[in-house]
């Protein structure tokens, strides 16, 4: 359970409640790499009756940090194939004239679901598989390649279907180098007839 509060000048506190067993448990046993790497960031303790606050922060400075898995050749295909697909599937809706949902699709499902996953993948893979890349896209423009940043800036769209249709095609462009960077660190092939046969057909229907 979370409560979400806003007090007088807009500081935000967010109040998780967990049982009582369930930090017992952390305390007794290996602390999970998520709920390490949220209290490793930083954090300060203002009530701790129990002490048991005060055992985890201890364990959990203990725990070192620890390397993420490269992604294998299968997951990393799935994210590309996933990508070009709702390529299709945005310019679809976009000649249906559902705006809307091609808009939500490009600057949410492409970005969020599959280029950010392989821009992770591209700096670890560049930094070392420890290297810090948040989570959610947090912090992106700190840890992310420049030229990657740079090219994310023509990638989002107004609300209009030129701008729309603009967009998804330097989308196409920034998330086609990026991935095949990221397949070469890697040593995977990247699918080149699905995206030729992808832009292809794209470009039919976007001038």
């Amino acid at each position: 359970m979370e409560r979400r509060v806003l007090f007088k000048g807009m500081l935000d506190v967010d109040f998780a409640v967990f049982p009582v067993k369930d930090v017992q448990y952390l305390v007794q046993n290996e602390i999970p790499p998520d709920v390490a790497e949220i209290f490793g960031r930083g954090a300060r303790i203002l009530l701790d009756k129990d002490g048991m606050a005060n055992q985890i922060r201890l364990r959990v400075s203990s725990v070192k940090t620890r390397p993420r898995s490269p992604p294998s050749q299968h997951e990393f295909l799935e994210v590309v194939n996933d990508f070009w697909y709702h390529v299709v599937w945005t310019v679809k809706k976009l000649k249906r004239g559902e705006l809307w949902t091609a808009k939500f699709c490009l600057d949410s499902y492409l970005k969020w679901k599959c280029m950010l996953r392989v821009i992770e993948w591209h700096s670890r893979a560049e930094k070392g598989w420890t290297y810090d890349t948040w989570h959610n896209g947090r912090f992106l423009e700190k840890w992310a390649n420049k030229q990657i940043i740079e090219g994310l800036r023509d990638t989002f769209a107004y609300y209009d279907k030129d701008d729309v249709e603009r967009a998804l095609l330097a989308t196409m462009n920034a998330f086609r180098w990026i991935a095949k960077e990221t397949a070469e660190k890697l040593g995977y092939p990247y699918p080149t007839e699905i995206d030729k046969t992808v832009t292809e057909w794209v470009e039919t229907y976007v001038p």
